[in-house]
Formats: C-alpha cells, structure tokens, sequence
C-alpha cells in the first residue's frame, strides 16, 4: 500500500504541472489537482508489477514518432456528407535528450522537426498539421528547445524565453497587424512554459506516465483519482481511473489506462458562452432542429482516455495513446496523438481516423521568407481608366512598377466552389476555402502583382481577413484563420451559396 501511496502522490504532482495543449482551444486546460482513493478489485490471484523510478541516461538522444489526427463533426449545423467528418492529421519525428539530472531535476533538449517523415504514406498535402508546425516553429523562431524539468521530466522552466520573445516581437514588426499573435506574444511573456506546450506538448504527455519514485500495483488493479480542471475560468471536477492493463516480462514493459470524465454540470456552466455563440450563429438552422437536435446543441461533454506504455527497466515511457471527445454546441471534435520511441516497436493502434478518406488536403501558406517579384501582366489589375498609361519598369528601382506604389490594383471578385471549417489543436478555428479553377488562377495573378502588400478579403461587404502577401498564392486553396469558432461558422455559412464570392482588394 505504501508503494501506492507514492504513486498515487506523483500523479498528483505531475498533473498539477500539465498544461494540456493537443485538444480545442475551448478545452484548454491546466492545474489538475488530484487525490485519490482505491477501488476494490474482484478476488482473484493476480500478478504484482513493480515500476521502478524514471532514472533516464543522460547525454542519449532519443527519438519520438508522434502521429496526431484532429477529426471536426458539424453535422448538426450542416446537413451535407462532407461536413459529418472533417480530419486533419499530422506525422512528425522528433528528439529528446536529457542534458544533466540531479535529485531536483533535469535539463532537457527537444529538437523539433515540421517534416514528414521518409515512410509516412499518402500525399504530403494530407499532413496539413505538419505545415501549420512548421509555421508555428518560424513564428517563435527556433527549432529546439530547452527546459529544466522536475524528477518525472514534466518542463518546470522553458531556457532562452527572452530570445523566443524577441524573436516573436520582430516577426510582429515586420508583419500586418494580427490579433492572434499579438495575444499570443502576451501570453508567452506572462508564463513561457506555454511555448513548450504549443511546441513540445509531447514532453508533457511522457511526463505525466513517469513517476520519481518505484511503485507497485497489481494487475488488473483499479485506483481513481479526483481531481479538477479550469475550463474558460470554470473549475470543472474530473474523476480519473487508472488501471495497470497488462504486463510484458519479455518486452519488460507494464501498460496503463486511465480514463478521465468531468462533471457534467460544471462543464456545461464553462461552456455555456460557447454554446450560446454557435446557436445564435446558426439561427435559421436551430428553427429547423427537432427538441433532439436542439438538446444536443445547449449541450456540452468531454471525456479522454490515455494508455501508457512504461519500461519495468528505466520507469520511461515508451509508448502513448491519447483520445480526447469534446462536444459543444452541437460541434464534436475528436483529438488522437500516438507517440512512441523508435527504438522499441509500437504495440498501440494509430490515431483515430488515421486513415481516413476525408481527410483535408489543404495548403498552408508559409510564414514571411524573401520572395522576387514574379513578371506578370499587371494591366488587368488596374483602374481601366489608368491602364493605358501605366509605367514600365524602373531598373533603378529594382523592376518595380507603378503597381507596386500600393492603391493601383484594382480589386477582383473570386467564385467559391468548396467551402468548409476545420479546427486545429494549436491555431484553432479555420475556415478552408477552394476556388474555382478561374477564380484561382486569377487570385494567384493577383497575389503576384500585391506581392509585399496588405490585403483585405470581404464577404457580404464585411472585412474578414486582412493578411500581407509574402507569396504568390497558387492552387486556388486559402485558409483564413485568426477567428473564434462562432465567426468561422458564419463566413462558411456565407461562402455556402452557390451564388457567394469573395472579393480581394488591397487596403484602402
């Protein structure tokens, strides 16, 4: 009982250090406080299994398979086939390498990685989580990381926070104004430990199935573990299972489970706003809902489920499997991350709808990079009245045109033929958007010509996205992103029409 007990006091200390950033930012989470009490077991012979303390060699790299999939339901609001399940997935390699340990903790190195790895299958456009990494790295400027973390590995102190900050105030200064990463830059500067939870999120999750100290359990043994968790200012109560599932004396490995619910009430109190902004969204739609759908609507859940794979060697964890539901407002969203170390096989299945046939294609355009101004014609993007006198190019000025003094290019009307809203872990709700063929090749004509230049999309007459074009935009694929989810459902209910457009102007 005693070894128990000491497990049971190390998952409260690492829960209460995690910062869980892989599902919807209307679940963010952190500040998990837990006791636990046992639960009995049936009375049966069953086999002990001893964990001993996570002791990790130190100067070895070690290398990570992280595989995540993000799975958007909106069938609620949109009674068509493509909006029951929109996937997004990600395949990412990552490393891992304990610098120094000592009986307070370690400093640990993480080199990340945005690229898909050599054996991942299908087309690489089907791994939009691997663009929006690799933007997501420019934006903060780095492509390692390195923390002190406590005894379990569980980051405690991100190192180099002021040149990550930095490096984001720059990238601000040379971009358009953009509310996102305007928030985002306070929230690093206010607790920097949010950076390894957009970047390395992975560390946490190893981190929470490691204990600093040996334990003892039985198999098939059940212990539950209260706790909360703060959703949008709310303390939601949670109820957490752990169960030691099976052992592996040749593999020398002992999986765990552990099932987390959340009071029902509380969470609907944290989510009331939310639901509130997706019914008012989609008014026309709710007067069509039965009581069912409508129920369904003002309601809100969440539930997660986690299997750790532990070495009986090193205490590490070797292998994890992490599911997430949430459902609000009549939105489901289904978060899966797989990770394992490459040196041992996995034993877990992939993440949820890994495979499946909808997955998004989308194009995600890269962050600021120097580009050279592409040679089109730029008459047909100029006032008619001006365009029989437009200037040629001035070699002193760098092949620039009187298109590039910003106000001469006149704006287009562009015809959508796909439209629908996706929602990524990190960056939240988005809204993908396919042109039709005519329409995309004169958006990227157009992109060429603003090249350097800030933009606005409107729909309807109202300013939805005013980005910089760092590129031309080829493909006929845009994703506006920066919105809540209520503003995303609003611009894909507009774009529905058969008869919307977007229409594409530089800022007045």
């Amino acid at each position: 009982m005693e070894s128990r007990n000491r497990r049971e006091t190390q998952i409260r200390t690492n829960a209460t250090r995690r910062n869980i950033g892989l599902v919807p930012s209307l679940f963010l989470a952190a500040g998990l406080i837990f006791q636990a009490t046992m639960a009995a077991s049936p009375a049966q012979a069953v086999e002990s299994v001893t964990v001993p303390p996570y002791e990790p060699a130190v100067g070895t790299e070690l290398h990570y398979r992280v595989q995540k999939t993000t799975e958007t339901d909106m069938s609620l609001w949109f009674d068509r086939p493509e909006a029951s399940s929109v996937v997004m997935r990600g395949d990412f390699r990552q490393s891992a390498t304990v610098l120094s340990r000592n009986d307070e903790g370690m400093r640990m190195k993480w080199r990340l990685s945005a690229d898909i790895p050599p054996d991942a299958t299908g087309a690489a456009d089907s791994y939009a989580m691997n663009a929006m990494f690799r933007n997501s790295l420019a934006a903060y400027g780095v492509e390692e990381l390195e923390f002190d973390a406590d005894p379990s590995g569980a980051p405690t102190a991100l190192v180099g926070a002021d040149q990550i900050i930095a490096n984001m105030e720059m990238l601000l200064s040379t971009s358009s104004s953009d509310n996102t990463a305007s928030r985002m830059l306070q929230t690093v500067k206010g607790n920097p430990l949010v950076v390894i939870n957009v970047l390395a999120p992975e560390s946490m999750i190893l981190a929470l199935g490691q204990s600093s100290e040996a334990f003892t359990t039985d198999i098939g043994q059940e212990w539950t573990v209260a706790g909360s968790e703060e959703l949008k200012g709310v303390l939601v109560p949670t109820s957490t299972v752990w169960k030691l599932e099976a052992a592996d004396k040749a593999r020398q490995t002992a999986t765990f489970s552990a099932t987390v619910t959340y009071d029902p009430a509380a969470l609907l109190q944290s989510q009331q706003s939310s639901i509130d902004g997706m019914i008012a969204s989609f008014a026309d739609r709710a007067k069509q809902l039965t009581d069912a759908q409508l129920a369904q609507a003002r309601s809100a859940g969440k539930s997660r489920t986690v299997t750790y794979v532990n070495s009986t060697r090193d205490g590490s964890t070797i292998e994890v499997l992490e599911n997430t539901v949430a459902s609000v407002g009549g939105m489901k969203v289904t978060v899966s991350v797989h990770i394992w170390r490459e040196d041992q096989p996995p034993v877990l299945p992939a993440p949820h709808a890994w495979t499946a046939e909808t997955l998004s294609g989308q194009r995600v355009e890269p962050l600021p990079k120097n580009n050279t101004q592409a040679s089109i014609d730029l008459d047909q993007y100029r006032p008619k009245a001006d365009a029989d006198t437009a200037s040629s190019p001035n070699q002193n000025e760098g092949g620039k045109t009187s298109a590039d003094s910003g106000g001469d290019i006149a704006p287009i009307s562009l015809k959508v033929a796909k439209v629908k809203t996706s929602i990524n872990p990190a960056a939240g709700p988005a809204v993908e958007i396919t042109l039709t063929p005519e329409s995309a090749k004169a958006f990227e004509d157009f992109t060429r010509a603003a090249l350097g230049q800030k933009t606005q999309l409107l729909v309807d007459g109202d300013v939805i996205f005013e980005p910089v074009v760092r590129e031309p935009i080829m493909g006929g694929n845009v994703t506006i992103s920066g919105l809540d989810s209520a503003q995303a459902l609003a611009v894909e209910r507009k774009l529905s029409s058969s008869e919307a457009t977007i229409i594409v102007r530089l800022v007045p």
